[in-house]
């Protein structure tokens, strides 16, 4: 069943007009008929099942009955990620959003291949909010992902001081890293998560240990080399595996992975 977001509050009898954007998907592209079944997720994240209506040229939802969401995830996650290239961007924004992740920070770092053109960027933008909204529709979500605009790295310290679980996916031979497992035992009850994915040169040295300073901790994915949009997919993955269907005890960190 096809779902939608509506960018306002909606209540049980609504009959909500579609934009035109999904009026053509309606249409045109789902050639749907009169009656036929939709959801509708709302401006408060309520999701609905509804039925569609022509009137006048127009497609209407006529909002029916409210669903039990069981999308979201226990532990928000914010995903500060260094930029990659263009497929493999729009790759990970897809398959992040249905993964559940919150937030979606774009950063550069010293060791950045993509490069950003502020003339460029609203375009950008733009087009990574459709791939996430289109996402997160496909896989039921309640809630839209939050992307903001690329910032320097730098910037992550003060962004991300209120976060209680702070993680960074990286392994070196002269820099040995915790096994997320044993990190996560430490944070039962988190109320938010924060992790950081390189691009595809990776973190120097010296921007792990500045990220240290500011209570990151280190995390191994394993024992091979992901890239980025790998790394970024599976860490979102076992965060909420741990979160959703193990849960997590006080016991003391590992020294090493």
């Amino acid at each position: 069943m096809q779902q939608y977001f509506i960018d306002q509050k909606i209540q049980l009898q609504d009959e909500v007009e579609m934009n035109k954007e999904q009026s053509h998907h309606i249409s045109n592209v789902m050639r749907m008929k009169e009656n036929e079944m939709i959801r509708i997720a709302d401006y408060d994240s309520h999701m609905f099942f509804a039925h569609v209506l022509f009137k006048d040229g127009k497609v209407f939802a006529h909002i029916d009955k409210k669903i039990e969401d069981h999308t979201k995830t226990i532990v928000p996650i914010t995903l500060a990620q260094g930029m990659i290239k263009k497929e493999k961007w729009d790759f990970l924004l897809q398959k992040c959003a249905e993964l559940g992740v919150t937030e979606i920070i774009p950063f550069i770092s010293s060791r950045t291949v993509v490069k950003t053109k502020d003339e460029k960027q609203e375009k950008k933008m733009i087009r990574w909010n459709k791939i996430l909204q289109e996402g997160c529709e496909q896989c039921k979500r309640s809630t839209l992902v939050k992307l903001h605009s690329p910032v320097q790295f730098s910037s992550l310290m003060e962004i991300s001081k209120d976060y209680d679980v702070k993680l960074i996916a990286y392994e070196n031979a002269n820099m040995k890293s915790h096994h997320i497992k044993d990190v996560l035992k430490l944070y039962p009850h988190a109320k938010n998560v924060f992790m950081v994915i390189g691009s595809e040169g990776g973190f120097s040295e010296e921007e792990v240990v500045q990220l240290e300073k500011e209570d990151f901790v280190r995390v191994s994915l394993g024992g091979r080399i992901l890239r980025a949009e790998t790394a970024a997919m599976t860490l979102m993955t076992m965060i909420s595996f741990y979160y959703e269907m193990v849960g997590g005890t006080n016991e003391n960190v590992a020294t090493d992975a």
